[in-house]
């Protein structure tokens, strides 16, 4: 399924870890099948502390970024960062259970993709994708294991996005109790896409001919989807990856989102993560503007956090070649991520 949803390939804070001085919390797992969408089955994987002293657990549902990644974070066999899956287990190490799952028509679901490809593009509609991530979210609440007043949701990249828009999903019924926005950006997502082909533009080295061209087809491209809900006829060959026909009403409703005023309506507490040397999502551009629109809110509580010279993924750049992708997620990270998370879904628990 490779090309189903476009890729993006296209204040550190001192927390208490006075959490994480106890062993780590024996760990639990089962795959899962729930309805998202329309009815459509959705496989995961269910990651829980065994032990909870006889307590039910705080829990997140984690949202995989954009392109045909799995629940693990991964696009196998070429693209394999386990960053979904290295956070599952640090926080079910620390007494956080998740819920993380594959695409619709992805991977362990992809006997649910529609036989006809005329049908794909309201298979991948955008509001779908919104509403498998709040069918995840009530299947979480609904898990033996875990107290249904404290769950929450973590997006990477896209799946911020779709974070952020469940919410107004789950408003009619109970929002999530906190949001955690890993690598997420801050702008409408054509602002950002511009910057991702600015800057693989340069890297190729490209005329200022070439990179005009490119970055006005995609200007026009955008402004179409925005228009009509389609994708225009006349893609350019370099840009057709990122534009498949099938993927007008994605984009529609994806182009839409506006990050900042979506973050702004959610009541509660909101966790921003960004590498410093991430070159998918800026930090300068997004975090901060995400970071700057959360200050208005009334009541605000929100942290960001920024982690040096690290990636997309949150990998740590060890050479100027490498792009952060394979490896481990800095310890630092997880540790700050899982404290965070406890303190603010603890601080509401009975």
């Amino acid at each position: 399924m490779n090309g189903t949803i476009p890729a993006f390939c296209l204040l550190c804070v001192v927390l208490p870890l006075s959490l994480f001085a106890q062993q780590p919390a024996k760990v639990s797992e089962r795959q899962v099948t729930f309805k998202g969408q329309n009815g459509t089955s959705l496989t995961g994987t269910f990651q829980f502390p065994s032990e909870t002293s006889n307590s039910k657990a705080p829990a997140l549902v984690l949202l995989a970024g954009s392109g045909p990644t799995d629940r693990d974070g991964n696009q196998p066999p070429t693209l394999i960062t386990d960053l979904l899956k290295q956070i599952a287990l640090a926080l079910a190490n620390r007494g956080v259970a998740s819920l993380r799952f594959d695409k619709r028509g992805m991977y362990a679901n992809a006997g649910e993709l529609p036989k006809d490809r005329s049908q794909y593009g309201e298979f991948f509609a955008w509001e779908n994708f919104v509403g498998d991530a709040a069918a995840a979210y009530r299947f979480l609440r609904n898990q033996p294991e875990v107290d249904p007043a404290r769950v929450g949701i973590l997006g990477h990249s896209e799946g911020g996005i779709l974070a952020l828009a469940s919410v107004g999903a789950l408003k009619p019924e109970a929002p999530p109790a906190v949001l955690i926005l890993v690598s997420t950006p801050g702008r409408p997502i054509d602002a950002v896409i511009a910057d991702q082909l600015r800057s693989l533009l340069k890297q190729q080295g490209a005329t200022p001919d070439q990179t005009n061209f490119f970055l006005a087809a995609n200007r026009r491209i955008t402004g179409a989807i925005r228009d009509t809900g389609q994708v225009p006829l006349d893609v350019p060959a370099g840009l057709a990856a990122l534009y498949p026909s099938y993927l007008g009403k994605f984009l529609k409703g994806e182009l839409a989102v506006d990050p900042c005023r979506l973050a702004i309506e959610f009541p509660g507490p909101i966790l921003i993560i960004n590498g410093e040397q991430d070159t998918q999502v800026s930090p300068r551009l997004d975090a901060s503007a995400l970071d700057g629109a959360l200050k208005g809110r009334p009541n605000d509580d929100h942290t960001l956090i920024i982690i040096p010279n690290a990636s997309h993924n949150l990998k740590i750049i060890k050479a100027p070649e490498d792009i952060g992708v394979t490896g481990d997620v800095t310890p630092d990270v997880l540790d700050k991520l899982a404290a965070w998370t406890m303190t603010k879904l603890n601080h509401g628990s009975q």
